[in-house]
């Protein structure tokens, strides 16, 4: 083996350890893992409120949704389809697009305003 050789092999295994000693140390952002049950029920649920599969704002409802079934809080999880719905609807009625980032933006924009302006009091009776 020439030195020349030697040398590029060197640098290539050098390259390598430093890609993957930059891949293992690069945090990733925790996912939020649901269960299924949770999606098939955050599904049906978005279909119930007539939310149409396979778009932008279907994906969103059924993830915000089983995020409510996997706390064991159905209410807020059928109130989150029921805002993709009407997000839905006031999207539409400005005119914008379904198949434009536009629409995502203003889907998204649309939940988070109904997302603050409703607080969900729950009453838990105190431990006896």
């Amino acid at each position: 083996m020439t030195l020349l050789h030697q040398k590029m092999l060197v640098v290539a295994t050098a390259g390598l350890l430093g890609g993957l000693a930059i891949a293992t140390a690069t945090p990733y952002p925790s996912a939020s893992a649901q269960s299924g049950q949770s999606l098939v029920f955050a599904e049906h649920a978005c279909l119930e409120y007539g939310v149409t599969p396979h778009t932008a704002a279907f994906e969103s409802c059924v993830s915000r949704a089983a995020r409510g079934f996997d706390r064991g809080q159905p209410d807020v999880a059928y109130m989150q389809a029921r805002w993709t719905r009407d997000a839905h609807d006031a999207c539409q009625s400005y005119g914008v697009s379904p198949e434009t980032l536009g629409y995502q933006r203003c889907i998204a924009t649309q939940i988070d305003r109904r997302t603050k302006s409703t607080t969900l009091i729950r009453y838990v009776p105190p431990a006896n």
